[in-house]
């Protein structure tokens, strides 16, 4: 051994050649053949050699001092290349000069936080990073990573992975051309077209990140989430899976298959745990039934769920609109009440539908089957039907009604207090014979065919009818037409103009409706 040790100084080998330092190699024997390579030294047993901090071992060497080139053998061929990273394989070729590492079969780089297996790797030491073109395999704490091509930067600890990547982590799998991985923060970049899977749902996006150690996504560009019940879309997604927390911006679509509902708009919010979210900015709700679907804008609308995720309350506000071919309606504000399936509609409402308008201080609809069943017009009543080319109208007013419907067409109505009616009767070829105008404290209206067929007057009655020439006033006092504000398709729920009159009654009064 001191022989070995004495003749390495002599040749030199910790010595500088041009602006690369010599390979500094120790093994139990050394043999050099001048007659077959001149250059080559062969380093056998026990052989460790070093170069500028990094220190490599191995079974088997041969060194080219000409070069500053040494290819190394063993079983368990360890190099570390410095404090942190390792290097395992059977077969290395290390470049003194370029500081470039070649090494192959059953290939481990490791580091404090993850190990890579691939079966060919080169590391360069200049750069600090590795490449693999054979598939590898990284695994940490929690995540297993596979691909066909990678790119490790030992530093950053940044991983570029291409070409068939799969991320496994404990609540999703990820399939992806290219995906960067940081193993120090455990944070998955998405950078192309990626899937990504869980027992709950799928997800595609193409730009993006996922903290697999917080559980915290962000989806962009062409974002699309499929649960059994749900699609939703988007532009840009943010959740945080632990806290229950979702942001989502820009063409937002969410669409209920239990409900048959789709929502839309440019900015949302979702708070699991506090049991709520809304969406904003052109928002718009589509109640699905085929041609009939009926369609609704607000600036906001609003749903608080239960904990086992079931809508209970739905708000819109402000400027509420909607349309259905066959009923339409207005109000500043709407709550629908999912467990009784009814919806209030506040401040100045206004429900079309045919030739009628209805209006009150507060508008109440009891739904069955996605059709109205009743329909309470509290305080301030007032119904009235378009007879004539918007010049002669059927009016009743009132302070409470309540109207009730069979087949999708009204029954009959019942005023309830302060009942006035003016109403045009025609005969059977339609031709006017009067007006009847009638007062009492109570009233029914029946209904047959969309038509008046009886009207019912209680307590404290009072009433006429005469010809239309004889009338000074056909207008009962309240009467107001509004069908300029009417949508008369689904794109005017947009419609700039509104309905807003003066509130008849004080706030407080009407929530205690």
């Amino acid at each position: 051994m001191l022989l070995f040790t004495l003749s390495m100084a002599v040749l030199g080998f910790g010595q500088e050649q041009g602006e690369s330092k010599k390979i500094n190699c120790s093994a139990n024997v050394l043999r050099y053949d001048a007659s077959v390579n001149p250059d080559i030294q062969i380093l056998t047993g026990n052989v460790v050699f070093t170069h500028e901090g990094a220190i490599c071992y191995a079974d088997t060497a041969f060194y080219n001092e000409k070069t500053n080139v040494i290819e190394a053998f063993g079983e368990e061929l360890i190099i570390h290349i410095n404090d942190t990273v390792h290097l395992y394989g059977k077969y290395l070729m290390y470049d003194g000069k370029t500081k470039i590492v070649f090494i192959e079969r059953d290939v481990i780089l490791s580091d404090e936080y993850s190990v890579l297996y691939t079966d060919r790797l080169t590391y360069l030491r200049n750069e600090a990073y590795a490449y693999y073109d054979t598939h590898g395999t990284i695994v940490d704490d929690s995540n297993t990573l596979d691909s066909e091509q990678g790119w490790y930067y030992t530093e950053t600890k940044d991983v570029y992975f291409k070409e068939n990547v799969v991320l496994v982590s404990p609540d999703y799998t990820v399939e992806t051309d290219t995906l960067r991985y940081n193993t120090q923060s455990k944070i998955a970049y998405f950078l192309c077209p990626t899937y990504i899977f869980s027992d709950d749902n799928s997800i595609y996006c193409e730009d993006g990140w996922y903290d697999t150690e917080q559980d915290i996504y962000q989806f962009e560009k062409n974002v699309r989430i499929n649960t059994p019940d749900q699609c939703m879309q988007g532009e840009y997604i943010w959740y945080d899976k632990i806290h229950d927390i979702g942001i989502a911006k820009k063409n937002i679509s969410v669409y209920d298959s239990v409900e048959n509902v789709l929502i839309l708009g440019e900015y949302a919010e979702y708070y699991g745990q506090e049991g709520f979210t809304f969406i904003t900015d052109s928002a718009i709700a589509v109640l699905i039934d085929g041609k009939d679907s009926l369609f609704m804008h607000s600036d906001t609308i609003w749903a608080n769920f239960d904990s086992a995720q079931n809508v209970s309350e739905v708000l819109a506000y402000h400027q509420v609109r909607f349309y259905r071919y066959d009923l339409q309606g207005s109000c500043d504000s709407l709550v629908y009440w999912a467990k009784d399936s009814i919806i209030n509609m506040f401040r100045s409402p206004v429900i079309w539908f045919e030739k009628n308008q209805c209006l009150a201080d507060t508008v109440r609809l009891f739904i069955r089957n996605r059709e109205i069943h009743e329909m309470h017009l509290i305080r301030n009543s007032f119904i009235c039907e378009d007879v004539f080319k918007e010049n002669k109208f059927n009016q009743i007013q009132g302070r409470n009604m309540f109207v009730y419907f069979l087949n999708n067409a009204i029954d009959y109505v019942f005023v309830d207090a302060d009942a006035e009616c003016l109403y045009y009767v025609l005969d059977e070829q339609k031709a006017l014979l009067g007006i009847n105008q009638s007062v009492s404290k109570q009233m029914r209206i029946d209904f047959a065919d969309n038509e008046v067929s009886l009207i019912t007057l209680y307590k404290t009655v009072k009433g006429d009818m005469s010809p239309e020439k004889d009338k000074s006033n056909v207008f009962l006092r309240d009467f107001i037409w509004l069908n300029q504000y009417r949508p008369k398709s689904k794109e005017d729920i947009f419609m700039p103009a509104f309905y807003k009159p003066e509130l008849k009654i004080e706030l407080t009064e009407e929530e205690e409706e």
